[in-house]
């Protein structure tokens, strides 16, 4: 009995593919001889059957197409960056070939590039201190102060760079060596003796009593020149080694292994790219072969369901598989070692 006022609750409305609604419709049109013996077209309620999964197929469809199209521009983008890179390359790797083979060796470089810029840095970071010091005995503004150490801290190992490369492609290799292997010990034991200069005029400061560093006479001016000398000649040393005697094949070098990191980076970006947007292709055909699986299942379930409830041979439609219409699959992206594109 219902209460007044109350409502009665409906029941969730039946999936239309529900197992037992298979199994009436199955045992209804087996009992009518439907589809009829030699019929070759599917049942209505086989073809509603399809048509309801494919609704469901459909759907699966669109909203992959959806995330793939969000990401097949950023595919093509990365692709065509690495065409031109590749295309760029191409001329620079025929020209460092030949001159490789006029010169019958590769490229010798002694000190890593990576390593050679680091120290460069490194340097320059040591000299900004070492110019403060010294600029601050004029008494200007600190902002001053500042612009005139970094000033010479990025001036004086970049001008080592620019001198050792220069030395390295413009004196015969021997010649370059031993003034390297001569300047060296000069350099690094004026520096020693510098220190040397700074510790003891330090520890005298100490004992004086006043605590503070006498800046009179030259020591002061000799150590900190040392001390510059130092950064110049570093700079200039690894920048030295930093590249290959025969200029041509040295400029080859470098542009090719600088185009060949942008390289590297461009096709990580595919890749990356590239695994997701196939990862969507796969989840989608995945999903609509289980869709497609399971109506399958359903068409033969009432099929046998008909057959098992016919007076009649079954049609040659039950003799055929289950029929879908055809989908436009979507281009997958080849990620090869080369990077190439589908």
């Amino acid at each position: 009995m219902r209460l007044p006022g109350s409502q009665q609750q409906q029941p969730a409305p039946a999936e239309f593919a529900d197992e037992s609604r298979i199994l009436a419709e199955g045992q209804k049109d087996g009992e009518r001889n439907i589809p009829e013996m030699g019929s070759y077209t599917p049942a209505p309620f086989e073809q509603a059957l399809i048509s309801n999964g494919e609704q469901e197929v459909q759907r699966v469809y669109k909203i992959a197409s959806a995330k793939i199209s969000r990401l097949r521009p950023e595919v093509e983008a990365h692709q065509r960056q690495l065409n031109d890179l590749e295309h760029r390359m191409r001329p620079l790797t025929d020209g460092y070939r030949a001159r490789a083979a006029e010169l019958g060796r590769d490229a010798t470089i002694v000190f890593p590039p990576v390593f050679h810029w680091a120290l460069i840095l490194f340097l320059a970071v040591g000299e900004f201190p070492l110019n403060t010091v010294v600029f601050r005995l004029f008494g200007e503004a600190e902002y001053l102060t500042y612009v005139m150490a970094s000033t010479l801290a990025i001036i004086i190992p970049l001008i080592g760079v620019f001198i050792g490369v220069h030395i390295r492609h413009s004196v015969p290799k021997r010649v370059g060596n031993s003034l390297i292997g001569l300047l060296t010990p000069v350099v690094v034991g004026a520096t020693l003796y510098a220190v040397s200069l700074l510790r003891n005029t330090y520890i005298a400061s100490q004992f004086s009593g006043t605590g503070q560093v006498s800046t009179e006479g030259n020591q002061m001016a000799y150590a900190l020149f040392a001390l510059n000398t130092l950064v110049f000649f570093g700079a200039m040393v690894a920048s030295y080694f930093a590249h290959d005697p025969d200029e041509r094949l040295d400029t080859l070098h470098h542009s090719l292994k600088g185009l060949d990191r942008k390289k590297n980076d461009v096709r990580e970006k595919l890749y990356e790219v590239g695994t997701r947007l196939n990862g969507e292709i796969e989840q989608a055909k995945s999903q609509i072969e289980q869709v497609r699986a399971l109506t399958n299942q359903r068409v033969q379930l009432y099929r046998q369901t008909n057959i098992r409830h016919r007076r009649l041979l079954p049609p040659p439609s039950f003799r055929k598989n289950a029929e879908f219409p055809p989908l436009q699959w979507w281009p997958e992206v080849s990620l090869n070692n080369h990077g190439e594109g589908a």
